[in-house]
């Protein structure tokens, strides 16, 4: 017991003295209870992308795999060039080490979502010195649809965020460095983790700005260069060894040719046509295209006659609504507060929510592209924040809170996946 006090103290937990620390735990407890539950149900599915990840693994691997996606790929290399190797390369490790089965596919998911959920508390709470403000927040982060889903199925996206998370908690204890290495891990996941990187360049600069004629600009554009330079460097070199070994590209600049026409190819040519799932990034803020990812039905009978047909496993793409929904107040809420108290969490919120949301919008708009509801899971954690703190800020009386809190708890609940016992 005495180990674990230490670990957790050197982390930054002590639950013998802060009843915040304390309650987390047990709320990061129902998580992984949460997340592991039914892990393989239902029994030989592949949930939404699983389809071409899972795969993708199977053919790094040399094993066995669906012939009808990536057929004739060569044994042994990632044929998924539209995205970085690292995500698909744990997913594979992850198979090597427990098998081509459901939880092979989906326990490298698993340690990232609790993972996510960790750092989360440990980045806002280290950041605003507020453990209440870090456990709530991380309430409201736990029990989000999106963030659930993507914390049980073989995808790519929580491992970039959770890497971009890494990175956020580094650049807040100094470890500016690590935290540029991080940043390039989760672009490594998936290009997304671009906009991490952004975010703390645009908090950095916004704080200089702040300051007015305080500021030392040569030593924030010292910190900027090596700030940048870590990130590209390691970004570079990481994708030129994993590349060569397990992709088939000599130059990491060829493969982020590659993807960039790639993305650039995935253009809306038409109006959107019922079932189709793709969306504008304005709709994700009312969940308007939900994506249903895996859907298992039950029909009832009568003498013989179907009498209604209702899911037993419903899983989608999709944001809790009571923490969706409070979206535009807070990043108000957060802009206001900036602006009258130079609060260091309102600034951080918006540039999270900023820079990890909006760029969607001339993508969309100019640009035509091609989108999807889950492409807001890096945002969601700057929701929480600021909606955990435009609550608190206000002091309101504890019940409002337990209220509130109770809400979220029933909006996962109607969400959740396993509407009947496997």
């Amino acid at each position: 017991m005495k180990d674990l006090s230490g670990f957790l103290k050197r982390i930054g937990l002590d639950p013998s003295q802060n009843l915040y620390d304390r309650a987390f735990l047990y709320l990061w407890l129902a998580a992984a209870v949460l997340r592991v539950l039914w892990l393989d149900r239902p029994l030989g599915s592949l949930i939404f992308d699983e389809k071409y990840y899972v795969n993708v693994a199977r053919i790094i691997l040399r094993l066995p795999h669906d012939p009808d996606v990536y057929e004739n790929a060569p044994l042994g290399l990632d044929p998924n060039h539209e995205h970085p190797f690292l995500g698909k390369g744990l997913i594979a490790l992850s198979m090597a080490a427990f098998g081509d089965n459901a939880y092979g596919w989906r326990i490298p998911s698993v340690v990232f979502g609790l993972a996510s959920i960790l750092i989360l508390y440990l980045l806002v709470k280290k950041m605003s010195g507020r453990s209440g403000l870090a456990l709530f927040t991380t309430y409201l982060f736990t029990f989000d649809n999106l963030v659930y889903v993507h914390s049980r199925i073989a995808t790519l996206d929580i491992f970039m965020l959770t890497f971009m998370l890494l990175g956020f908690y580094l650049y807040f204890t100094g470890h500016h460095h690590l935290s540029a290495f991080s940043m390039a891990l989760s672009t490594l996941s998936k290009l997304g983790g671009l906009y991490g990187f952004a975010a703390v360049v645009a908090f950095h600069l916004a704080k200089a700005l702040a300051q007015r004629g305080e500021t030392d600009w040569k030593t924030v554009l010292s910190w900027l260069e090596r700030y940048a330079l870590t990130y590209i460097a390691a970004g570079l070199i990481i994708l030129t060894i994993v590349d060569r070994l397990w992709v088939g590209y000599q130059s990491p600049f060829e493969h982020m040719a590659f993807i960039y026409q790639y993305t650039g190819a995935l253009k809306v040519t038409s109006p959107r046509q019922p079932g189709e799932i793709w969306s504008y990034p304005w709709e994700w803020l009312i969940n308007k295209v939900e994506i249903p990812y895996l859907r298992v039905d039950v029909n009832v009978y009568a003498d013989h006659e179907l009498t209604r047909t209702y899911p037993s496993i419903l899983f989608k793409g999709a944001m809790n609504p009571l923490i969706l929904y409070l979206t535009i107040p807070s990043m108000i809420y957060a802009a206001y507060a900036w602006y009258e108290s130079r609060s260091q969490v309102a600034l951080f919120s918006l540039a999270w929510f900023i820079f990890t949301y909006l760029p969607f919008y001339p993508m969309s708009l100019i640009g035509h592209r091609i989108m999807y509801i889950f492409y807001f899971l890096n945002t969601v954690p700057s929701v929480c924040l600021a909606t955990a703190y435009l609550f608190l800020d206000q002091r309101p009386h504890r019940i409002i809170i337990i209220a509130y809190c109770a809400a979220v708890l029933a909006g996962f609940a109607y969400m959740f996946p396993f509407r009947t016992t496997p």
